[in-house]
């Protein structure tokens, strides 16, 4: 215990020793918008038991549930992944259950899961149709979570012995914790305490899982690089697939977007109806925008020997353009008939509205990534799967703001109008940072090429 107590004390003061009035304050938004997000819940049960609207409060309480599975699921793999945490180092002297631990308890220790804990007290004290029992259940629907984006980093992270008695192991624990999540799911709300009983039981199954895959999967993927000696292959080949990094993190990107994608198809095909058109927000993934936030918001960063080839060189604008257009030649195609295909076969119907957002947001995000790989550049450190920032996190906001803006269409067709508005305000954005480029540029070799102490 006085190893987790050293550990989360360790990790408070962490957070807050870098611009700890800035953190205060975003902390401070974090549980005022935990408030706001209750407060709505609360609204929502009140009009579900006095029969305003169709929904029964059972289909609330389930649907915030849901909210609190996928929020804390996503956020670890976007705007950018987020690695697992290595609290304590293999070669540390200690038992392997207590380093589990250890880490499993010091990873809730976040500003995160802080908000979210707090969004569910408030939901509590505010909404009388949310038990004691249901805010236990939501707790354990948080803590599966976690456990399960735990497994998925593992296994993103991790080389997995399948051979090993580990992951025989593993596999039967996630086996007993299915059967009972089939049986009855954890995110239904009960008033029952005996079925409170049976999702502890299956969350306790879920963490021995998680546990026996950890030490099934003992081995870090190294970074391996191989280059191609053909030279019919094009440059902007070439970079893509050399630079093992960026080439990691986009497929990584791709298989996220084709994840959803492949969702709301089997939904389509099944009910007839997409998720897109139930759950708005994930609109953003039919398009580039994972590209970006992964990589190209921060192209320098990733390509910074191309940067410095043209620096060196010519300097030109014309020429920065067309350097920062040649990594994302390769992508931006694969991208284009990943998203193409699903439109062809599975969501035709909005086939014009999809083509219309997908090249306006390639003229929007494209000089968006250019502006922000210049005016806010990241030091790429590590492999994919570390704690370094890869782009700015500002930037992808914004990014994601400027996206989002594509869909307004959906409410009405006239507001294609301001589809050339965003893309002549990024341009003439673009214009006005590559003026001030020779003030920038001493900030990109600074960023990108200081010495590590």
């Amino acid at each position: 215990m006085e190893l987790i107590f050293f550990s989360c004390r360790a990790r408070i003061d962490s957070f807050f020793r870098q611009k700890p009035q800035q953190r205060a304050l975003l902390l401070a938004l974090g549980i005022l918008l935990a408030g706001f997000y209750a407060l709505v819940f609360t609204i929502i049960l009140q009009k579900a038991q006095e029969g305003g609207i169709k929904q029964s409060p059972e289909l609330v309480l389930e649907y915030s549930n849901l909210f609190l599975l996928v929020i804390i699921i996503l956020r670890g793999f976007f705007p950018s992944y987020v690695p697992k945490s290595a609290v304590i180092q293999r070669i540390y002297p200690i038992s392997l259950l207590k380093k589990f631990w250890t880490e499993l308890v010091v990873e809730l220790v976040s500003p995160f899961y802080f908000i979210a804990l707090n969004f569910l007290i408030f939901l509590f004290l505010m909404a009388p149709a949310y038990d004691l029992v249901h805010f236990l259940q939501s707790i354990l629907v948080l803590l599966t979570a976690h456990v399960t984006l735990r497994s998925l980093q593992v296994f993103v992270e991790r080389k997995i012995q399948w051979t090993n008695s580990f992951f025989y192991m593993a596999a039967v624990m996630a086996a007993a914790f299915l059967a009972l999540q089939v049986r009855v799911p954890m995110f239904k709300p009960t008033s029952d305490w005996l079925m409170l009983i049976v999702h502890m039981a299956a969350l306790a199954f879920f963490v021995t899982a998680n546990f026996f895959l950890e030490h099934a999967a003992t081995d870090v993927r190294h970074k391996v690089v191989s280059y191609s000696g053909s030279a019919r292959r094009s440059l902007g080949w070439r970079l893509f697939k050399n630079h093992k990094l960026a080439k990691q993190m986009l497929i990584f990107g791709m298989v996220f977007k084709l994840i959803i994608l492949a969702v709301d198809a089997i939904s389509f095909m099944k009910k007839g109806n997409h998720i897109f058109d139930e759950i708005l927000s994930l609109w953003i993934f039919v398009g580039p925008l994972v590209m970006f936030s992964y990589v190209f918001n921060n192209v320098w960063g990733f390509y910074r020997n191309l940067w410095l080839t043209i620096e060196r060189s010519s300097g030109t604008y014309k020429d920065f353009i067309r350097a920062s257009l040649l990594p994302l030649r390769v992508p931006l195609l694969l991208d284009a008939v990943l998203t193409f295909l699903y439109v062809t076969f599975f969501n035709h119907e909005n086939a014009l509205f999809i083509v219309l957002m997908y090249i306006t947001s390639i003229l929007v995000l494209i000089p968006f990534g250019i502006i922000s790989s210049i005016v806010s550049p990241r030091a790429v450190k590590g492999g994919v799967f570390s704690f370094s920032a890869k782009t700015s996190y500002l930037y992808n906001f914004i990014a994601i703001a400027l996206f989002s803006m594509l869909f307004l269409p959906r409410i009405h067709p006239v507001l294609y109008l301001l589809y050339p508005l965003l893309v002549g305000g990024v341009m003439f954005a673009l214009v006005a940072v590559l003026r001030e480029y020779p003030a920038y540029k001493h900030k990109l070799f600074e960023t990108l090429y200081k010495t590590e102490a």
